[in-house]
């Protein structure tokens, strides 16, 4: 989201001021605040979740902060939520693939981590020696989290304006 900020009759304000303002909320309740909403999306997740850290650049007069995750499977899990393309599927140590024909997910697309559902393979049993898996179409949870957090980060940029404006 980019802000311009124009000064309207009175003292001009001390631009670095608010600067200053704008770039300590980020670090100290913005980031942290996106962090948690990270967290509590993968909090329900069965085995090993995503770790996320807060990355800070100030490039070019844009401070930007980036919620990335890490961390082995959890990692993993995280990027196919992105969703999958069509692709196959073979076994890799074994003679044939085992699964259940039926799935319901633990997360559906544009739900944003709210539907929580079984998560659970039912059905019967088959065998493959190789599956063309549909993909899965992306949870969108990075825009979910976006929309959530709109609210507080405006309040939160708002006031750090005012704090560094009334620094005349």
């Amino acid at each position: 989201m980019q802000v311009e900020f124009n000064a309207i009759g009175g003292k001009a304000p001390k631009w670095t001021r608010i600067a200053e303002e704008i770039v300590e909320a980020l670090d100290t309740q913005t980031g942290p605040m996106l962090k948690d909403y990270h967290d509590r999306v993968v909090s329900p997740w069965s085995g090993e979740k995503p770790v996320f850290v807060i990355e800070a650049a100030d490039k070019g007069g844009a401070w930007i902060r980036r919620i990335r995750p890490t961390g082995g499977k959890g990692l993993d899990k995280w990027m196919w939520l992105r969703g999958t393309k069509p692709h196959i599927i073979r076994p890799k140590w074994a003679k044939a693939l085992r699964f259940k024909t039926a799935y319901s997910p633990r997360t559906k697309p544009g739900a944003g981590g709210q539907y929580k559902g079984p998560g659970k393979a039912t059905g019967p049993t088959v065998q493959a020696q190789v599956v063309h898996h549909p993909g899965t179409e992306p949870r969108k949870l990075p825009q979910a989290i976006a929309r959530w957090a709109r609210p507080f980060f405006v309040k939160q940029m708002k006031a750090a304006v005012k704090r560094g404006a009334k620094e005349v």
